[in-house]
């Protein structure tokens, strides 16, 4: 779906490609205008292909603040309401590990998940929220759940389920989840550091020390 305002980014963004080279060579010459066409298809190219991956491998990368720029320029500069929803989306997840949480729930009050993919992400981050503001850890189960139901496969999801079921005090499922996290492979390291340090929590529940210096000394050296 295409909104006014993402009709008028389409435009405004059109219109600027056209005009730099008519601009370039009325006032430099014709071969400026050859290059005002180049730089317009690079903008393309960067706002449309690398911008994304940029602010992607920013926030695989923990770089948050870095990323959160990025996602707000995807956002500003939105052609779909889809492209719209998925970098706001992407930034609220920022906001949540920046401990911004007023923004984190502005953005996602201000989503309406259109596929499976967008409600997973949705529902992640608000339960992410919901845990960082130490509200029922059940009711924080029931979003997680749902997510875990349309995508099992996601880490960041049974991370977030194994919190949840950390907060509720069901210790032995949590460290079940968190070790299952790594079956699909490597984690990225901010998530691996995170799994370690709730793990820590965990075998310290459990009155096991040894385990809990033991995943505590692999966060620090993952989050290093």
């Amino acid at each position: 779906m295409v909104a006014a305002r993402h009709v008028v980014h389409l435009v405004g963004w059109g219109l600027g490609c056209a005009a730099a080279p008519v601009l370039l060579r009325s006032t430099f010459g014709r071969g400026w205008g050859v290059i005002g066409v180049a730089l317009a298809l690079l903008a393309t190219v960067w706002l449309t292909i690398i911008l994304p991956r940029s602010a992607h491998r920013a926030f695989e990368a923990a770089k948050w603040k870095r990323a959160s720029r990025r996602y707000r320029l995807l956002v500003a500069f939105a052609f779909s309401a889809h492209r719209e929803r998925a970098a706001l989306l992407s930034r609220s997840g920022c906001d949540i590990e920046m401990k911004q949480l007023a923004a984190a729930e502005r953005a996602l009050a201000s989503i309406e998940p259109a596929d499976t993919t967008e409600r997973v992400v949705w529902l992640n981050n608000r339960a992410c929220l919901m845990l960082d503001t130490n509200q029922d850890p059940v009711t924080v189960l029931a979003l997680v759940e749902e997510a875990t139901a349309l995508r099992p496969d996601v880490p960041a999801v049974q991370h977030t389920r194994a919190r949840a079921l950390l907060e509720a005090g069901r210790i032995d499922e949590a460290i079940s989840v968190f070790e299952g996290m790594r079956s699909g492979g490597e984690l990225p390291p901010y998530l691996e550091a995170e799994r370690c340090r709730d793990l820590a929590r965990a075998w310290e529940q459990k009155g096991q020390a040894d385990y809990a210096a033991d995943y505590r000394e692999r966060a620090r050296l993952h989050a290093s």
